[in-house]
Formats: structure tokens, C-alpha cells, sequence
């Protein structure tokens, strides 16, 4: 059976209310977008560093100082609050992943203040901020899906497997009724290496069949294979956008609809 979570489209108040443009920042670029349109631009370290690419993007749709700044190309650490130091985020994610020396490490607080997010942002990143963005305020990508997934998880009962797919990369969340089990990120090059990490993941936390779903995060035709592959072994999926949405030029489409849906609301 394969539905469309319907209480997740996009709600008209939310759109409205996405005044403010954004920049996620993921593994191959950066995409602006805003409650109207997304721009993609491709560049690696030395372009940021020495080009004029970055700089002449930003003037090209008159992108504010102000901007917000999703962090996108690395996992975060979810630490619960309770226990929470912030003079120990740097021990915390070095126990967790790789650090350059020159990266810096930074923390969000969940909106129902129960998890810390602990993420690295890198020095290329960081160039950015202070020489073009001043202003900016920075903010990590599974912050905002799990932001998103409290509010509208409330009142459920059931064991639901959330799954983002991004272009080198895909999330889920995992959650028994409003409770989240796990967060992680596996890397992927194509269908067959998600369906590896999926089954993983189904094994490792044994999910019977009957009693949980997966609910992908958008639907999209360049991930129509995942979706393929993934009807083979499950019966339960649903989507949280019905509508295909065609963002071909997109690593991170489910992004660009979370920020027209929640994004300046978190």
C-alpha cells in the first residue's frame, strides 16, 4: 500500500510567512532559495576562497547579509539536553566523527528542547560567513527536519521510518510514536548500496513488517529508484509531498520544500 501524508502538505500561512532567503549548503554547492524560487551554484574551496563565482551569485539575486545558513554536507550529533555541556561540543564530536583542525564545531537546540545538534562547519564555510555574509546565522539540516517531524509526529502511535534522500547521502528518523529512536546518516552511490543500509537498518532495530512504515521525505523522480527498490521488501510507504516534484537541479529538493514549509517558523 503506498498513500501521501496529506497533513504534510505545504500549508499557504507557513508559505506567506518565508520573508527570508536561505542558503543550504550541501556536498557539490549552495542553493539559495526563498518562499519563490531556488538558484543552485556549483563550487568547491578554492572557488569560494579565491574566485569571484560565490560573490557575484550573492549579487545576482541581491542575497542579504542576513541570510540563514543550513549546514547540509555533514551529519550532526544529537546529544539529549539533559545531559548536555556546551564547553564539551568539541569533545562530544570528535568521539563521533572527523575534524580538521581548522573546522569549527557548533550546537542547535531542538524546538521541543530535548536534543542538542552538534555539527562541524568547515573553514571554507566559514570564509564565506565573514567575508560575504556577515550577518548570517548558521543552522544544521537535521535540526530543521527534526524540528519538522516533532510538530507534525504529534498525537502518532505507530513506529514510522522517516528517509531523506540526498545526492551522495540519505537520513532517517526513526521514531516509536512521538518518541525518536535513532538519527543517522549513511552514504550511498545509487540504488543498491540504500537498499543495503535500509535493509541494515530495518534488521538492526527489528522492525516487523506489519508494524511500521516508511515515510520518504518528498517524492521525487530522481529518486524513483530508491522508491523502487524499497517497494520490493516493504509494503507500508507513504510520502510526505503526494506530488512528484521534478528537482532535477537539486542534491537537496526535500530542503528547498521544507523551507517553504517550516523553515523560518523554527
Amino acid at each position: 500500500m503506498e498513500t501521501g501524508l496529506q497533513y504534510l502538505m505545504l500549508r499557504k500561512t507557513e508559505i506567506n510567512s518565508m520573508k527570508e532567503p536561505s542558503i543550504i549548503i550541501s556536498d557539490d554547492g549552495f542553493t539559495y532559495c526563498n518562499s519563490n524560487i531556488y538558484s543552485f551554484i556549483e563550487l568547491d574551496d578554492v572557488e569560494l576562497s579565491k574566485g569571484k563565482s560565490f560573490e557575484n551569485w550573492i549579487k545576482k539575486y541581491s542575497i542579504d547579509k542576513n541570510v540563514q545558513l543550513v549546514i547540509a554536507n555533514n551529519p550532526g550529533l544529537f546529544v539529549p539536553q539533559a545531559i548536555f555541556d556546551q564547553n564539551l561540543i568539541n569533545e562530544y564530536y570528535e568521539k563521533f566523527d572527523n575534524k580538521e583542525q581548522s573546522d569549527s564545531i557548533h550546537s542547535d537546540t531542538s524546538s521541543n528542547l530535548i536534543n542538542s545538534i552538534v555539527y562541524k562547519v568547515s573553514s571554507s564555510i566559514n570564509y564565506v560567513k565573514k567575508n560575504y555574509l556577515v550577518n548570517s546565522t548558521l543552522i544544521h539540516y537535521q535540526t530543521l527536519i527534526y524540528n519538522y517531524l516533532v510538530l507534525e509526529n504529534k498525537n502518532n502511535n505507530k513506529k514510522k521510518l522517516f528517509i531523506n534522500i540526498q545526492k551522495n547521502a540519505f537520513d532517517i528518523f526513526l521514531f516509536f510514536g512521538e518518541q525518536l529512536q535513532l538519527v543517522n546518516r549513511f552514504p550511498i552511490n545509487g540504488p543498491d548500496s540504500f537498499l543495503y543500509f535500509l535493509y541494515f537498518i530495518v534488521e538492526k532495530n527489528e522492525l516487523k513488517e506489519n508494524e511500521f512504515s516508511i515515510c520518504f521525505l518528498g517524492k521525487y523522480l530522481i529518486h524513483e529508484e530508491y522508491y523502487k527498490g524499497a517497494r520490493l521488501f516493504h509494503d507500508k510507504i507513504v510520502f510526505v509531498l503526494s506530488d512528484i516534484q521534478d528537482k532535477k537541479n537539486s542534491s537537496t529538493p526535500f530542503l528547498i520544500d521544507l523551507h517553504a514549509n517550516y523553515f523560518r517558523n523554527s
